[in-house]
């Protein structure tokens, strides 16, 4: 008998320490995202690759910048289609990250012009997000 009563006291110990875990994992995912918020909601991991995007962009103008330099100033500058490649892909990769980041900030209540200022969005497609994806009051 004392041996189910003490059963009986484990579990309810377990159940009560597997709720306590729990509040705390929702007190932690509230506490994250309030910092989060308060960095001007923006995560940072969407700002640390946007800054690697935008090196790897301009270590690739820099290459066919100095491959232009040696060459004379009347010839047209030709680019392999290789590089070209990686050009395209790069700004469209980068134009992705940037509609990503837009509406990410449109559901957060950002303005028109912080969209346009900080996704180099042009005013129509600012508007276009926000009528996607702003909260609705």
């Amino acid at each position: 008998m004392w041996l189910e009563a003490v059963v009986v006291v484990l579990v309810v110990l377990q159940v009560t320490m597997l709720a306590l875990l729990w509040r705390q994992g929702r007190r932690l995912q509230r506490s994250l995202a309030v910092k989060e918020n308060d960095a001007g909601g923006v995560p940072a991991l969407l700002l640390i690759n946007a800054l690697n995007k935008i090196d790897h962009r301009l270590s690739m103008l820099e290459a066919l910048g100095q491959r232009t330099e040696t060459s004379a100033p009347q010839r047209p500058v030709e680019v392999p289609a290789t590089q070209m490649k990686a050009l395209r892909s790069a700004s469209h990769h980068s134009s992705a990250s940037n509609y990503e980041l837009a509406q990410q900030l449109a559901r957060e209540g950002s303005d028109l012009e912080q969209l346009i200022a900080r996704c180099g969005l042009s005013r129509n497609e600012a508007e276009l997000v926000l009528r996607l994806y702003a909260k609705r009051a």
